[in-house]
């Protein structure tokens, strides 16, 4: 089969693209890890076809993402550590692991980030569960492998960035007995200056993103009428918040809307924000006074447009008001 131009690649595409390029994985090797044993509709697995070069190449590697289907698939925990093994007995040596994590999180990775922007994934979320893959603390370089390939199975059999990273985090919980720490980083800072500004309570709490003192990202919104979301670098929800940086938890700090006497959100009301145990903490710099408040524990904390939001030591939000209806 001929390897296709990364421009021209599906994430499934992608998967058989960068295994044979820098693993030297053929793809009827790949496609016997991969393809399920389970029959489909005439009888016969996809497994058993991983050696017709014809149907391997229109069916899986070139076809279409709307044409591919997950049933095509085994389990891919299962074809992920299949590969691992493939590659570290092809290697010999234990740094074939850390040849892995480079496969998979370095620069040949990049064609399947392509591959999934292609496919309208959300890539910051992509390459936050890339980031705990290679840097996160708690594993061995073997673990750190295995989990990086799954994520990267995952992804190409999926074409779906949230369905990848659900996957991954539940193998890790379920297989590793836990998750992949949070990169460190230093203490939160507690001193920023700030000029005076109106508190206002709104109807859609926008986060804009602040990376070096500039204006980083547009308003990423959470309604009032939600059940509000999470800010985290693998959360996976409708509004949840992925614009951040490598210190910040897999879910690291919630928000939502509290509502006062009227039920339909016009009366008294506030928002809050609580910190979910983060690694590397939350602190609010109240954008009248200046003065900051470190969050502990599971308490929550008011917050108002013009407030900023600092989680880690480098992902810095400032609040905005949004009004009814206002789209993500």
């Amino acid at each position: 089969m001929q390897l296709m131009r990364s421009s021209e690649l599906t994430p499934c595409g992608a998967l058989f693209d960068v295994l044979k390029r820098y693993g030297g994985v053929s793809h009827k090797e790949l496609a016997a890890m991969i393809l399920s044993e389970r029959p489909l509709l005439d009888g016969r697995s996809p497994a058993s076809r991983a050696s017709d070069r014809t149907w391997v190449s229109r069916s899986i590697v070139h076809a279409p993402v709307s044409a591919v289907q997950e049933g095509y698939f085994r389990d891919y925990g299962v074809a992920a550590r299949r590969i691992v093994d493939r590659l570290h007995a092809f290697r010999a040596g234990t740094s074939s692991y850390s040849d892995i994590l480079r496969m998979v999180c370095g620069e040949p990775g990049e064609t399947m980030v392509q591959a999934l922007e292609r496919c309208q994934g959300d890539i910051r979320l992509y390459r936050n569960a890339l980031e705990r893959m290679r840097h996160g603390e708690g594993y061995t370089a073997g673990e750190r492998a295995e989990t990086a390939m799954v994520l990267f199975v995952a992804a190409g059999c999926s074409a779906s960035v949230t369905k990848a990273v659900d996957y991954t985090t539940s193998y890790i919980r379920s297989v590793m007995g836990g998750r992949l720490g949070t990169p460190t980083s230093c203490p939160v800072p507690l001193t920023v200056a700030h000029e005076d500004v109106e508190v206002a309570l709104p109807c859609a709490m926008g986060f804009v993103r602040v990376e070096d003192g500039r204006i980083s990202s547009g308003p990423h919104w959470v309604s009032s009428d939600s059940q509000g979301a999470e800010v985290g670098a693998l959360v996976t929800g409708p509004m949840d918040i992925t614009d951040v940086a490598g210190d910040v938890s897999a879910r690291h700090a919630r928000v939502w809307y509290e509502r006062g006497g009227s039920s339909d959100g016009s009366g008294s009301g506030r928002w809050l924000l609580s910190d979910l145990d983060s690694s590397n903490g939350t602190v609010v710099i109240d954008g009248g006074t200046g003065a900051p408040v470190r969050l502990e524990g599971d308490a929550a904390v008011e917050i108002h447009p013009g407030d900023e939001v600092i989680l880690g030591s480098s992902t810095t939000f400032i609040l905005v008001e949004g009004a009814a209806g206002v789209a993500r």
